[in-house]
């Protein structure tokens, strides 16, 4: 198949249209190819992938926060207590800092997530339901069907965690959560239980599995933004985590070590900013295209140390102090904040300083805002590993994959030698160091049932205003965005009630 993925004209967003209601809905492509253009040929149905790609990073609703998936990503982290705040800034991110957004049925903060994970649902959709009459070889409907599929168990899997309640295994998860719309032709869905929707998660991530890893698939991958079946394997060993199925965790998150080709950076290349798809660590991300930046509206807008942009010069973004003292002194990761806010020699004297400012995400040059994004590590796999080694007390196997993990960005690391919870917490706390940023913590507090306390670090009480939500917490789960309550007659208006 010919590789077009810098193919990103207006064919690329043709299919990115639609939720499940007619708020969203648009079923006419937005440019001037139409879906029976697309789906003439495999080469064309390829564009169709390549359009979702290019979603993944796009900017929505004129709004600088919604920058695409990497937007959400720090979504996630701010709303949990490792990303701290040392003022207002601009205001940019404040809303969700304080728990106020995703609370809020009229805030963008509850439609942002929704809207955009529908969306893709509805590109990976029409994929699914046409490219099999597509003139090509089976194997590249085989590898366009994997990347589709793989695209909606991982919107499915969002959704699930952000709109429902906490899973629990064989526990009740029959609470309603979203819709569930698994082809291009339903519109308007009722809100499925959330046991229907992590088990389509399942099956789609299942079927990308499958169909990349079939031994017809001559697809070569050249892109870090293309799945391979290490990916989808990455992403089933996510979802295996979150619903506590932790042999079928600790399967995937080995076989995606193992199958990836992926290997784990070095203690400089850990230093090197996150911003460069080279980088021998990363499964999947995206490689920006220099004419194609978001500017403004990228992650390094908000997350990196040196961008020149307002939010970063009066905002930035610290660890949890509490959190940076249980580094090692040896271990190369805490080079990567500045306990004393006076360190380092910033771009300009424009940029503010504070105690704790991260340096572990950097542009390459303050006045651009051109960097790869990632979305998956191999170090993430290890710790998914030894985690689910440990909640099967399979202590020597999960002390040997957190080992393997922590000697790469601590040559001084001894292997451990607890056991049981006490082991677990120091892999959760490693999880935590290795991953700050990434768009994890607020979903891993989540699904461990535990507290956000905030109470006792560098969180400035007026900026980060909420400080200790309970676990259970009704405030846990997103509130279903009012357009599509308004939108929709088949959800209860008293939904968020």
């Amino acid at each position: 198949m010919k590789h077009i993925y810098k193919i990103l004209g207006p064919l690329a967003l043709t299919l990115c249209m639609t939720s499940c209601s007619k708020d969203y809905l648009d079923t006419f492509p937005t440019s001037a190819y139409d879906q029976t253009f697309i789906f003439t040929t495999t080469d064309n149905a390829y564009a169709a992938v390549n359009g979702i790609h290019k979603a993944m990073v796009t900017q929505y609703n004129s709004r600088q926060n919604q920058g695409g998936y990497p937007s959400l990503q720090i979504l996630v982290d701010v709303l949990g207590e490792d990303v701290v705040f040392p003022s207002n800034g601009n205001g940019w991110f404040i809303n969700e800092l304080q728990w106020l957004g995703h609370t809020n049925e009229n805030n963008w903060p509850a439609l942002y997530p929704y809207r955009f994970f529908y969306k893709i649902i509805s590109n990976a959709n029409m994929i699914l339901d046409n490219v099999d009459d597509a003139i090509g070889p089976e194997g590249d409907k085989l590898m366009i069907k994997g990347q589709a599929y793989a695209y909606r168990g991982l919107s499915y899997y969002w959704l699930a965690e952000l709109y429902g309640q906490r899973y629990v295994k064989d526990g009740d998860n029959s609470s309603l959560c979203v819709p569930l719309i698994v082809n291009s032709v339903e519109v308007e869905k009722g809100l499925e239980p959330l046991a229907n929707i992590y088990a389509q998660a399942v099956s789609d991530l299942d079927n990308a599995i499958s169909n990349l890893g079939d031994s017809k698939v001559t697809f070569q991958r050249t892109n870090v933004a293309d799945f391979n079946v290490a990916v989808a394997k990455g992403l089933r060993a996510r979802v295996a985590l979150t619903m506590e199925d932790w042999a079928t965790a600790e399967k995937y998150a080995k076989e995606a070590i193992t199958e990836s080709g992926a290997s784990l950076m070095s203690q400089a290349q850990y230093k090197d900013g996150f911003n460069d798809a080279s980088n021998p660590e990363w499964m999947w991300g995206f490689e920006m295209i220099a004419d194609q930046t978001l500017y403004f509206f990228g992650y390094m807008a908000y997350m990196s140390w040196n961008f020149n942009s307002g939010n970063i010069r009066g905002c930035p973004k610290c660890i949890n102090k509490l959190l940076y003292d249980k580094i090692s002194d040896t271990d190369v990761r805490k080079e990567l904040w500045d306990p004393t806010g006076k360190a380092w020699t910033m771009p300009t004297s424009a940029y503010k300083k504070a105690a704790y400012m991260n340096k572990k995400f950097a542009v390459k040059d303050y006045t651009s805002s051109v960097a790869d994004a990632v979305f998956m590590r191999l170090g993430e796999m290890y710790l998914i590993a030894a985690e689910a080694q440990a909640m099967q007390g399979k202590d020597t196997d999960a002390q040997n994959s957190l080992f393997t993990l922590v000697k790469a960005r601590d040559g001084s690391y001894v292997k451990s030698t607890a056991t049981g919870a006490t082991l677990l917490e120091e892999i959760l706390i490693q999880r935590r160091i290795d991953l700050w940023g990434e768009g994890f913590r607020f979903t891993d507090l989540k699904r461990l049932n535990l507290p956000l306390d905030r109470t006792g670090s560098n969180h400035v009480v007026g900026t980060s205003l909420t400080m200790q939500v309970p676990a259970g917490d009704p405030q846990w789960k997103f509130k279903i965005p009012i357009r599509e309550i308004n939108a929709n007659p088949l959800i209860d208006k008293n939904i968020n009630k």
